[in-house]
């Protein structure tokens, strides 16, 4: 595989960003992190694929090398956590970003649904100004979530959790992240997380993948 980095190639970046050894040790370190990253995501796009191609989870478990359970425990969303606990998983993310968690919270809540799902971080994505000029019709954008949703009980209290959908938006967010080689996850990636899980380049109200990366690009990202 040509495109496969060479040792000697990712040794020549380090030491090209400093002369000092404990420094070129630290962004040795970061650099690894990163590769992992990316390399835990590369499977996962391909894990993605295979199953929307119909294969089984057996099958996916003897191509990669594990049993069925260890498949399905890797790359199936675990039993969402409180909103709250997952934040701090969330290292990377932006003020802006980590806001847009807290609010898809609080619009589960009020419509007394009892997980976040992705329309709820649509909808609380819409309430960030700058997401909000992405789209050509924000009420359309509004009104698509709120149908998606469906109708809720008693506005409750306390935390909702993530449904198994709403976090894998999360998953598809960082992995478009590192497909843009981006350092931090901003508001604009996870509406590409959401695009990505409805298998789109385009969301009700016009919020369109070209967009949104010409957004991020804005941000330099």
């Amino acid at each position: 595989m040509n495109a496969t980095p060479q040792l000697s190639d990712l040794i020549t970046t380090v030491e090209g960003r400093s002369a000092d050894p404990l420094t070129r040790l630290a962004d040795a370190v970061v650099l690894a992190r990163r590769l992992d990253e990316v390399a835990d995501h590369l499977i996962g796009h391909f894990v993605d694929r295979a199953r929307h191609s119909g294969a089984s989870w057996t099958a996916i478990g003897d191509s990669i090398g594990v049993s069925k359970q260890a498949a399905q425990k890797r790359f199936v969303p675990s039993e969402p956590a409180t909103a709250e606990a997952d934040l701090r998983i969330f290292a990377r993310y932006s003020d802006a970003a980590r806001q847009v968690v807290v609010r898809s919270q609080e619009e589960a809540l009020t419509a007394g649904h009892t997980e976040i799902r992705p329309g709820h971080l649509l909808l609380a994505l819409l309430r960030d100004p700058d997401v909000a000029a992405l789209a050509t019709d924000v009420a359309a954008a509004r009104a698509a979530a709120t149908d998606e949703l469906g109708p809720g009980g008693t506005p409750a209290s306390g935390p909702v959790p993530f449904a198994p959908a709403g976090k894998k938006v999360f998953d598809l967010a960082h992995r478009e992240s590192l497909d843009l080689d981006g350092e931090r996850i901003w508001p604009e990636h996870l509406l590409l997380g959401l695009l990505a899980a409805n298998e789109t380049d385009e969301l009700p109200g016009g919020v369109t993948r070209a967009r949104v990366e010409a957004a991020l690009r804005a941000r330099g990202e």
